[in-house]
């Protein structure tokens, strides 16, 4: 779990214990929300659940509940976790208001720095009326007022599915590097495209398969499979119609903190791993990608990593493999070569 996600469930727990609050009641949809106790103010004890990442997925799970991606439902109660991606945001809020009963109350929370005065102007730019709350570095908005319905289809449309600009990778707004690829994997997809490839691969915080494709698409190359290991669903999916013409890519949806499942070990490794969750910049991160390369690797497998030139990686990296080295750096990133 995040921080910017405990701090949103704390802020409204402490929200929904105020005497004047009004208690949520009715049918109730939750948005990429994590459980917790703030659940215990619910009326409905079995509310649905929208949650695009894996690990969240697997909390809900455990208590009893089936996330899904995708509701056509309709609901007295939305309470929307926001994210820091602002046009994410708008295209859920502006897609699901619109699956409020008459009178219905939408609630978002936001933690401060991930947008919260930009997103309090755009929700009281869509309903007009809206409470605030503000409560453990976060911000709730709550609300019943009518909302404007030709602005919520506009918000609605910015969800879909769409090339970045001048390529043919599609994307959705919420995932990894949505508007342009990003100029890490651009640098490490240059130096793949001149190695060879064999055998079986994984392709670990895949996205959209950018770096797959990459590998996938070298002129020397003998791949049986390569598996892409993505968090995020909506992500996955989009690797998917990206890949379509490769019937040797495979699909997982999962956490590669909580570790990664196959039958066997693997020749090589690809990945650009994140290094924050949320906005909180965390080594750790990238560091249990590394260390899950090294468990899944074959002896004498390969990874091919990049990463931002500023973060330490390098004595995990001798410490988890027999040798290194730098491929190449640019643009504040860097290439590395390890062998297992």
């Amino acid at each position: 779990m995040t921080q910017a996600t405990q701090l949103s469930a704390s802020a409204l727990k402490f929200y929904f214990q105020q005497d004047e609050i009004p208690k949520p009641t009715g049918k109730t949809l939750i948005v990429q929300g994590t459980p917790g106790v703030w659940l215990e103010s619910l009326s409905d004890t079995q509310p649905d659940v929208i949650s695009y990442l894996a690990n969240e997925n697997v909390r809900w799970t455990q208590k009893g509940t089936t996330p899904v991606q995708e509701t056509q439902e309709k609901y007295d109660l939305i309470i929307h976790f926001a994210t820091k991606f602002a046009t994410e945001n708008l295209a859920q809020i502006g897609k699901l208001c619109q699956q409020l009963n008459p009178g219905g109350r939408w609630i978002s929370v936001v933690p401060n720095r991930m947008g919260a005065s930009r997103l309090k102007k755009d929700i009281t730019k869509l309903f007009g009326d809206v409470e605030t709350c503000s409560k453990s570095k976060c911000r709730i908005f709550d609300t019943s007022a009518a909302f404007d319905a030709t602005l919520a289809r506009k918000w609605a449309s910015l969800g879909r599915v769409k090339a970045i600009k001048d390529t043919n990778f599609l994307t959705t707004p919420g995932i990894f590097s949505a508007e342009k690829i990003d100029t890490g994997s651009l640098l490490l997809a240059e130096i793949l495209k001149k190695e060879s490839f064999y055998g079986s691969g994984a392709d670990l915080g895949a996205a959209y398969g950018f770096l797959s494709k990459a590998v996938l698409e070298t002129p020397r190359n003998r791949i049986r499979e390569v598996v892409l290991y993505e968090l995020d669903k909506r992500a996955l999916d989009c690797a998917q119609q990206n890949l379509a013409d490769h019937d040797n890519a495979l699909y997982q949806w999962c956490d590669v903190t909580g570790g990664t499942h196959h039958v066997r070990k693997f020749d090589w490794v690809i990945m650009n791993p994140p290094f924050h969750e949320a906005q909180d910049q965390s080594f750790e991160l990238g560091k249990t990608f590394i260390r899950e390369a090294a468990r899944i690797l074959k002896p004498g497998g390969s990874l091919y990593l990049v990463a931002n030139l500023h973060l330490p990686y390098e004595e995990l990296i001798r410490d988890e493999f027999r040798s290194h080295r730098l491929l190449g750096e640019d643009k504040g990133f860097k290439c590395i070569f390890a062998r297992a």
